[in-house]
Formats: C-alpha cells, structure tokens, sequence
C-alpha cells in the first residue's frame, strides 16, 4: 500500500506556497540561468486588467446587461498603454458572438490570448523525453546530483545550479491558470510542446493525481536545427498586472534578485519588457558607496589545517577615518556560535559579508546623486539589513523591508543611546553553492532552521554587534576629545580676558566717557570666563557618576556569578535527592548527605567571596594578606575546577606575610574576573581539542608587587591587548558576557593606583597573561 496524492495537491506546493508574484517570476528565471542562458527574456503583456475580467464574467453570467453593453465595457476596460491592436482580435469575436455562452468562451479565450508573462532564454533546451521525464517530474534530483559531482570531483563550476528541489517550475501556478511550454535542444529537428491547464488541478476536482493526464508532444519543425532554449507562457493571468504594479514588483523586489551590489549584472542578465515597452532595472549608484559613513566586510575560511576563521575589516568614516581588522579564531567561533564541537563550524562553508552603514542624520545632498531629500531616499530604497544570496541570485526573504531576522532593530530600539538599525544597513551574504548545509525551504522564504543556519546568524550577529561597538568607541574617543579641549579652552579665555582687561584699561584712561559700556564689556567677559570654569564641577560630576556606575556594574557581575553558581548547585542537590530510592534510604543515607555536604560547602564558599562586595563594605579600606586572600578566591572555584578537569595551581615568593591597605571587595571583584576569563575560554578551548588538557597558574611576588594569573588557553592577540578593557568589549556570544568584566576589573585597579594590563612575550603574536601592578600609592 503506498500514498495517494490528490491532484489538487500541486496547489500546496505551487500557487499557494509560494509567497509572491515575483517570487514566483524569479523561480522562473532561474531555471533559465540553469540551463545555461547567459540573458532570461521576461516578456509582460497586460491587456485587460483581471478584476475587469472577471467582472465580465459575473455580468455575463448574471444576464442582466445586453451583450453589447458588457463589449462596450470591455473595450473602455483596455489599459491605454496596451500594444497597439492587441486586443482587437477579442473584440472582434465579441462582435460575432451568436449567445451569451459563445459571446463567454470567446472573452475566456481571449483574455488567454492577450494577457501573459513569458520568460525566454537560450540555454541548453529539453528533449521530449525531458519534458516528461525531468520536468514533469515533481522533485526531481537530477540538478542536486550535478552538485554533488562538483564537489565530489573538487570543481568549482563557471555558472552556479540555483536550483536543486524539482517544484520551482510549480511557482507558474501562482501567476495564471494556463501554461505552455515549447523548448527544444540543439542538433534536434522540432520543438518540444506542453501545455497544462491548471483549473484540472482545483480544489473543486477530487482527482488522484495520477488520473490528470498531462503529456508533451513534437512541436513544429524548427528553422535552425542549431536553435536551442525554452519558452514558458503563463496565460489567463490571476492579478492585474498594471505598469505601476510591475514597475514597484521590479523597484521593490525584483531588482534585489541579482546581488545589486554587482551593480550592471542585473541588467546584463534580464531583458525585461512590459507591453512592448523596454524597462531596465534599478541598481545602487556608486557614489552611494563613496558617500557610506562605514564599510565593513567579513570573511568566514578556513585556515589550511582545516579550523575556521573570521576575518572583519571594519573602516568608520564618519567626522574621521578609522580602521579596524581583526581575526577571529576557531575557539571563538565556538564561543559565539554556543557548539558543542567543532562539527557545524568546519561544515558550514565559506562566505561572505559585505555592508556600507549611514547615519541618516548626517546625510547631505552629493553631487551626482541629487538633493539630501534624493540621498536619503535611495538609502531608504535599499536598506533593510543583510540580504542573503547564493552564488550572486537572492534567497528571500532577508533583508527585505519587513524581515529582521538578524534582530537588528529588536536590538537596537531595545536599548538607549547609539543605534544600530536595519535603515541603516545596506549589507549582503554571499552564500555559495558549497554551503550546502543551509537549506532554502520550499516555500522560498529563507532557509530551513537547523544548526548551520544557527551558527551562521550567531556569526552575523557577531558581525554587526563588533560593528556597534566599534562605532560607539569610536564615538566615545571623539566626545573624550571634546572634554580634553575644555581645558585648552580654559587656558585661552583665562589669556584673552586678562589681555581684554588691559585693553579695557588702557580705554577708560584714553576715553573716560566710554567707562560705563567698558564696564559691561568687562562684566561679560568675567560671565564667560565663569561659565567656563563651571565645566570643571560638570566634569567631575561626570566622574563620579563614572565611579558609581563602576562600583554597581561591578556588584552585578558578581551578584550574577554568585546565582549562577547558586542555580547550578541547587539544581545538583535536587537532583541528588530525586535519584534517592526511598526503599534504599537507610544505606543510602551517608552518601546523599555526603553529596549535599560537598553542594553546600560550595555554595558557603562562594557567598563568603560575595560578603567584601556589600554595598556597605564596597568602598572601605582595610588591612589584609595577599596570600590569603588569593587562596580564598581558589578555594571558592575548588568545585567548578573539578567539573571541567582545570588545575589550578598558586607560586608565591612571599617570604613572610604580603599585607595590604586596600577595598578588599575590589581586589576579589579584580582576580574573580581573570579566573572566569580563564575558566570560559579553557572551556572553548576544550571543545576544539579533545586531548587539551586545561591549567590556569598564579604567580604572587612581593619583591614585584605583582599578581599574576595566566592560563594555556587561546590567549588573546597583542594587538588587542588594551582593546579588551574598553566597555562593552567581549568575545562571548549575548548571554554568556556583556563586554564590561575586564572595564570593570582596571577601573577598579585604577582606584588603588594600580595597574592592570595584558602582557607577553613582544614578539609573541598571542597572549596569555594578565599582570596586576600593586606598586602605587596603596602598596
């Protein structure tokens, strides 16, 4: 026993599935680009508009109007930009209608005749034996197993296979009700015919599908036996295909088929015609890529040992001129994709990210592109996020006006301050035929969710957030720059007014009848030497609501650790409890309550590392030893140490007890931060080397004043070595770190007039240990 399918199913994976007329035209277009064509002719006659048509029918069915009445109507129902005599054939058999039923037929044929879309190539063409066998076949493998002949044999072909389903060809049923096919191969003497009526296909009919027959026949004898390519008509079209719809279906979606950032490809591949009227598609002017505030462009490849990498060259143009390159390895890949294994990173495939970014409010008119009304107009066009496509033809919807599948404008209406949107992104993905793993659905609306498709939006999200960071620092450094200038400022008002006062002096000695205007004069230059003064108590209260915010952020850093650990420790207890036999819990007791002793000395650990960091005890300076301090903060990570299989291991060179006068919290807060660094990226680093072994080492020396903490994981590159203590820096993916730990850890080292940085060998090109300098004042 086997399925039975209803014919009326194609409906479900043809007019119904697919979400748009141009979608379903593109479907079209792209089995031309894989037969080989190197132009698609798209030919749209729109004669009779189709809501008028099917008034004519429900008149003429009615029966309440005369024949010639319902003519009449028709003719006026013409589009005035239809081709010359198109319809005249029609109007003419109206004209010679014996009865309302003949005066019907002759109107359903004629609308068949007269309103079309036809889209023509000259690629490699189809036998009859094609027709039936591959096109007539609903999910053929045939393209998909060409595929993967390429990559079994290591090719890398000149034209790309867009197509690889076997149901793009059922789009057409979206656009009308009638389909012909005639195509034929070189070398062969006729052309090839189908033609299919759709309405055979209704939901009325309760036909199987195998009981609709639809067969190919031999055409007529071609001209030029050399001839080859296809032609596909879809007749009695089901919308009205008037110039304003077509011209916004090729304005809004169409013209986003074809990577635009190719910019001519579009227009060299399409020759669009609607009603013998030749029309071009719209493309990105180039001086819209000269004007763009930032470009940024990403590479996703692979290293030749096989790990992946993340190459992102970010250049801010916007009141300066910045650069940014930076690589990111495969363990931090791993981080920000959440993998378990190294597996949907080195299978994804490589790609591509390319976007140019505009801060709207900073638009202005450009020579060449028109007025600032012109500009942000065509930024408005073809913005809309990052648009996806495969070997240079677009997987919708990405990228589209109402798509924000990369949560751009979620993210950035969600928080205050600087913005990222998508009105603000130009930006596209260039996917390959060899990423194959990312899956276009059915329906053509995106690709399936799996976990290729996951890590690639984690990866573009990374992208984007790098971006925003990089644009906010750089935006910091400048209003930086603007409070360093006060005090030059300063130095020139306090010159100029002791050199006004002079002058005014030396008036009022010359012309004692100017004294009272000198007066004012004098009055206003003490205001403004006064108001700039103000600056300073400004600045300071900027300073100190810096600090508070640095005490609280670092609190809450904590506060989230300290829960962490505690949700995590909770869950083990019950978990413990819950696998107890209670038949067995006389035998069983000593151990369970040796596992919920060891849950809860963890848990006592940890909270006596959160005491020094209440909120009455933050800023309070006391007396205490490095050493046991630094234990006590081990000591607290003895449980998770033992999880993850990290030795941890403590050198000191201390002689006798190193005591300190220092906000003990504060230095926990610091050396908290380093070993979770350390513990998270041992973590990573374990997940790309099953053999790694994970170690995290601190060194104490008095003679120094040094700690130092260090671990054998990825390390960080010396050229980011002070880059990852700026604000909202951070490797992690959202939800593992916010970018503030290691702000937070040298703001509070700056407090003592300590020093905490990143050091290495300077030669090395990675780095891996974390000095902090206590030889300041609080020494």
């Amino acid at each position: 026993m086997a399925f039975k399918i209803t014919a009326r199913t194609l409906l479900e994976l043809g007019a119904e599935l697919i979400g748009s007329d141009a979608v379903a035209l593109y479907e079209l277009a792209k089995n031309s680009v894989d037969a080989r064509s190197a132009v698609v002719r798209i030919k749209v006659q729109s004669v009779l508009p189709y809501s008028r048509y099917r008034q004519a029918l429900d008149l003429i069915d009615d029966d309440e109007l005369p024949l010639a009445e319902i003519r009449s109507n028709i003719e006026q129902w013409i589009f005035s930009d239809a081709p010359a005599g198109a319809a005249r054939p029609m109007l003419l058999a109206l004209d010679g209608a014996h009865d309302a039923q003949q005066f019907r037929q002759f109107l359903v044929d004629g609308y068949r005749e007269i309103n079309f879309v036809e889209v023509s190539d000259d690629g490699e063409g189809m036998s009859l034996e094609d027709l039936e066998n591959i096109f007539l076949t609903i999910g053929t493998r045939s393209r998909r197993e060409e595929k993967r002949g390429w990559d079994d044999r290591g090719e890398d072909p000149s034209r790309p296979l867009l197509g690889d389903k076997g149901v793009g060809r059922l789009s057409v049923m979206r656009l009308g009700e009638h389909l012909s096919v005639r195509t034929s191969k070189a070398g062969e003497k006729r052309w090839n015919d189908l033609s299919i009526d759709w309405a055979r296909f209704s939901h009325d009919s309760d036909a199987l599908l195998e009981d609709v027959a639809v067969a190919p026949e031999r055409g007529p004898r071609k001209d030029d036996e050399s001839t080859q390519g296809t032609t596909i008509r879809v007749s009695q079209l089901k919308g009205d295909w008037t110039r304003a719809k077509f011209g916004e279906m090729l304005d809004s979606e169409f013209s986003r088929m074809v990577d635009p950032f190719d910019r001519r490809r579009g227009n060299r591949l399409f020759r669009i015609v609607y009603n013998d009227q030749q029309v071009t598609l719209p493309q990105i002017p180039q001086r819209l890529f000269d004007v763009a505030h930032a470009t940024v462009s990403a590479r996703f490849e692979y290293k030749p040992d096989g790990q992946s990498q993340l190459v992102l060259d970010m250049d801010y143009r916007l009141n300066t001129h910045k650069k940014q390159v930076t690589t990111l390895p495969e363990v931090r890949l791993v981080s920000i994709t959440k993998s378990r294994s190294t597996r949907v990173l080195r299978k994804l495939g490589s790609f591509k990210v390319e976007f140019l970014w505009f801060n709207r409010l900073f638009l202005t008119a450009v020579e060449g592109l028109g007025t600032k009304s012109d500009v942000q107009a065509m930024v408005r066009q073809w913005a809309g996020g990052l648009m996806v496509f495969r070997d240079g033809f677009r997987i919708n919807p990405y990228g589209g006006g109402d798509d924000d599948w990369l949560q751009l404008d979620k993210k950035a209406f969600g928080r205050r301050g600087y913005k990222l949107n998508r009105q603000q992104v130009i930006g596209r993905v260039n996917l390959s035929w060899r990423n194959r793993r990312l899956v276009e659905q059915t329906n053509r609306e995106g690709l399936v969710d799996n976990e290729y498709k996951e890590a690639l939006v984690s990866i573009l999200q990374k992208i984007l957030e790098d971006f925003k960071t990089f644009s906010q620092n750089i935006e910091d450094e400048l209003r930086q720059e603007d409070l360093t200038s006060v005090d030059v400022l300063k130095a020139r008002v306090s010159k100029s007014k002791t050199e006004i006062q002079k002058q005014i002096r030396q008036i009022a000695v010359d012309a004692p009848e100017q004294a009272g205007p000198l007066k004012e004069v004098e009055r206003l230059v003490q205001a403004l030497a006064s108001q700039i003064d103000d600056v300073d108590g400004i600045i300071d209260d900027y300073k100190d609501e810096r600090r508070k915010f640095v005490h609280l952020a670092g609190l809450g850093l904590m506060v989230e650790l300290i829960l962490h650990e505690l949700g995590r420790s909770s869950s083990s207890t019950l978990s413990t409890l819950e696998g107890v036999d209670k038949s067995q819990l006389a035998g069983k007791l000593p151990a369970v309550f040796q596992t919920l002793e060891s849950q809860l000395r963890t848990l006592q650990k940890r909270i006596e590392t959160l005491d020094p960091l209440s909120t009455s005890r933050r800023q309070t300076k006391e007396g205490f030893t490095i050493e046991d301090l630094v234990q006590q903060v081990v000591d607290a990570r003895d449980a998770q140490a033992e999880r993850h299989k990290v030795k941890v291991t403590i050198n000191s060179t201390v002689k006798q007890p190193w005591r300190v006068r220092a906000v003990r919290g504060m230095l926990i807060q610091i050396l908290e931060n380093l070993l979770s660094n350390s513990f998270y990226w041992l973590k990573q680093q374990a997940v790309i080397d099953p053999s790694f072994r994970p170690r995290i080492h601190i060194d104490i020396d008095q003679d120094a004043s040094l700690i130092e903490v260090s671990d054998n994981g990825p390390g960080i590159e010396q050229t980011e070595a002070e880059r990852i203590f700026k604000p909202f820096e951070s490797a992690k993916p959202p939800g593992e770190g916010n970018g503030l730990g290691l702000y937070i850890a040298r703001e509070l080292a700056e407090y003592h007039g300590w020093t905490l940085q990143l050091v290495g060998d300077p030669t090395a090109e990675i780095w891996r240990r974390f000095s902090l300098d206590l030889s300041g004042k609080s020494k």
